[in-house]
């Protein structure tokens, strides 16, 4: 007894310099990578400089600084190789299965993006992917083509009220407006009603925490992006999701509560469509009845929780990808000489005047 009460102090200022070498220790086959000191013996090294919004910028210098292969966990290498990605994303022959960063990103339930079982992920998968064939598809041109005529009502507006200040152009944030836009059509397609960002002409949308729960009102845009700011910083520790809250840092509880407000905003809509479903309202034909309809190889439906869960995944795989890369194509179309006027003459051509948004059919042809 005095031999272990003498070393227990030594033992315990010892415990955390075990906690971070066993992993090292335990990896024998990654010693070889190299890769950041820190690195290879914590993860704080990567969730430093992800809580910073540096992650991207860090991880290319150590690319270039080590190589291909890059050590930026105990257990985690970044592969900077194109060879790899049908190897480490291979479907067939056990391949590798998503590791714990994910559980950071489970906010209702597992969606498909953040299921980790092989198992669960195969029957989401095969639930889902009649939703997101070629047909399926075309019946929601109706949804987006709605959203997008309301788009060009809200810029002629502003520029009828820019002409009539006497001023030749409007001004505008062109990343807000599209942001808008996907959200909106997101919306109307996994939810059954669009948020209505684009008809107030900001960022403001219905959050409901629980079905019965009274509505609030929420900036969602504002929201999802700091959600994926703080599960991004997480997703590097997992084990430190259940005590985020109680950290020191606002960040990590202002993220919580965002994911809580994002949460909601999916229990509010389809608590409403399910409630119609109930009642025998006609049901529209979009990518949150796809949902609802759909059936694994048991015959068994998604829960309300799996639908909240995946159409909440709908709303944030779809939205800022969607907005980013329309704002892109925008800037670089009117940043290169000669594209808008090469772009206005076959659009001209090929679309009658009086139409602001022609259908699919109508321009797949085009070059």
């Amino acid at each position: 007894m005095l031999f272990i009460s003498t070393l227990s102090p030594y033992v315990l200022l010892l415990l955390p310099l075990i906690f971070y070498l066993w992993p090292y220790i335990q990896n024998r086959s990654l010693r070889s990578v190299p890769g950041p000191l820190l690195a290879r013996f914590s993860n704080l090294w990567l969730l430093y400089h992800t809580r910073r919004g540096r992650r991207y910028l860090a991880v290319d210098a150590a690319h270039r600084k080590y190589g291909p292969l890059v050590r930026i966990q105990p257990d985690h290498v970044s592969i900077a190789d194109s060879n790899a990605i049908p190897i480490v994303y291979t479907s067939t022959g056990g391949g590798w299965i998503k590791s714990p960063y994910y559980d950071a990103f489970v906010a209702i339930s597992r969606a498909l993006f953040s299921t980790r079982n092989r198992a669960d992920y195969t029957r989401k998968r095969k639930v889902l992917s009649h939703t997101f064939s070629a047909k399926s598809v075309s019946q929601f041109e109706q949804y987006i083509a709605s959203n997008l005529q309301e788009l060009v009502k809200q810029w002629n507006n502003l520029s009828d009220k820019a002409a009539q200040a006497g001023e030749a152009y409007a001004e505008i944030d062109a990343l807000h407006w599209f942001n808008y836009t996907a959200f909106d059509i997101i919306g109307d397609l996994a939810f059954g009603a669009p948020f209505g960002m684009l008809s107030r002409g900001r960022d403001i949308t219905e959050v409901r925490l629980t079905p019965t729960s009274p509505p609030t009102y929420a900036p969602a845009i504002e929201v999802l992006n700091h959600r994926g700011d703080v599960f991004a910083t997480l997703g590097c520790l997992p084990s430190l999701k259940p005590y985020a809250a109680y950290l020191p840092d606002p960040f990590f509880r202002k993220g919580l509560t965002a994911t809580h407000n994002l949460a909601g905003i999916a229990v509010a809509r389809v608590n409403e469509r399910l409630q119609a479903q109930e009642d025998g309202l006609p049901q529209r034909n979009d990518l949150l009845a796809r949902l609802m309809e759909a059936k694994d190889e048991n015959g068994e439906r998604l829960s309300r929780e799996e639908l909240e869960g995946e159409a909440l995944g709908q709303l944030i795989a779809g939205s800022d990808t969607t907005s980013n890369t329309l704002c892109a194509l925008l800037y670089w179309c009117v940043k290169t000489p000669g594209v808008m006027e090469k772009m206005r003459k076959e659009i001209d051509d090929a679309i009658p005047e009086d139409v602001d948004i022609p259908s699919y059919d109508s321009i797949k042809e085009l070059p």
